[in-house]
């Protein structure tokens, strides 16, 4: 087992804070942030003047452990999965059934919930750590996941194709993975949509936006969206992506934007993919996600989840626009 020691790993509660001036506001902020009380996460946003200060924070947040376990198999296909429990039964599902076979990086958090967890963080520390063995695919998976097709039909799949003439492989889609997806402007029928969902968290969730001054929204494609809505559709991996080799090492492993917080990560990579004209390819292979159950779908994720797309809309605005 390897460890790469995080930036910083600080703890406070909120009461302590204010008897002890050797947390920082960073920690505090991320107390709040990461509080399952939504009351809470609405001070986190309330305490910031601007979206360049909202995002300073996020730039400025320190990233959490990341402990690495490694399951031999074979190395032509690496499988890099983040996880919060390298014992847990979701992870003991991955190296014991879906994935058995194949080598397997776990990069684990190590707590649950950790405060500082961010899976892009822990997805890039597993990729850097693939890339040492040369392998042909990395695949990143999350760890809550359940078998539909076994590994060796994505193994059958990938040694079919040159790993040097193809950048990104996207699965069979399924209700949840290499889905069609849609960036769209927001507009009334967005902010309207808010309120009919539930007017207590969809009248904050307008409120946030309008204060950091978000612009775009994913939605999936379907047709009423494509209706209502201007965007651009791309496919979105959604927790689950093979790369060739070749190109994680043109990014050195770091695939995913680790300002993001988990949301969106993934999103921002697809359509960087989609608009820089990436080699990408279809395979038949289907795998299963138990949606929700590593972050859960409450409102205090749903809350947490608008600070990646503040971030969203400064990185993509001057080219969406």
């Amino acid at each position: 087992m390897q460890e790469t020691i995080p930036k910083r790993r600080l703890r406070c509660s909120i009461e302590k804070f204010d008897q002890d001036p050797f947390f920082s506001l960073v920690d505090y902020r991320n107390n709040l942030f990461t509080s399952s009380d939504p009351k809470k996460i609405m001070e986190f946003y309330n305490g910031f003047k601007s979206r360049d200060e909202l995002i300073e924070w996020m730039k400025e947040r320190p990233n959490g452990a990341s402990y690495i376990h490694e399951v031999e198999g074979e190395k032509d296909i690496i499988v890099v999965i983040p996880t919060a429990d390298f014992n847990g039964k979701y992870a003991r599902e991955c190296r014991e059934n879906i994935f058995k076979g194949l080598h397997m990086i776990f990069v684990e958090s190590g707590e649950v919930p950790d405060p500082y967890f961010n899976i892009a963080h822990n997805a890039n520390v597993g990729l850097k750590k693939a890339l040492e063995y040369n392998p042909k695919w990395i695949v990143t998976s999350n760890d809550d996941m359940y078998k539909i097709d076994s590994a060796e039909v994505l193994k059958e799949e990938l040694i079919k194709l040159d790993e040097k003439k193809y950048d990104v492989i996207f699965t069979d889609e399924t209700e949840h993975h290499s889905k069609l997806n849609k960036v769209i402007r927001i507009n009334f029928f967005e902010n309207l949509n808010q309120l009919r969902n539930s007017k207590w968290l969809g009248f904050r969730i307008n409120k946030i936006r309008r204060k950091f001054g978000v612009r775009y929204s994913i939605l999936k494609s379907r047709k009423i969206n494509d209706i209502l809505f201007k965007g651009i559709t791309y496919t979105d991996p959604v927790g689950f992506g093979i790369f060739s080799a070749k190109f994680a090492e043109t990014k050195q492993g770091n695939l995913l934007d680790e300002i993001f917080i988990n949301n969106m990560e993934e999103s921002d990579l697809s359509l960087s993919i989609l608009l820089t004209k990436c080699r990408v390819h279809k395979i038949h292979f289907r795998i299963g996600d138990f949606i929700g159950s590593s972050f859960g779908i409450g409102i205090d994720r749903r809350l947490r989840s608008l600070a990646s797309e503040v971030y969203f809309t400064y990185k993509w605005e001057s080219i969406l626009d």
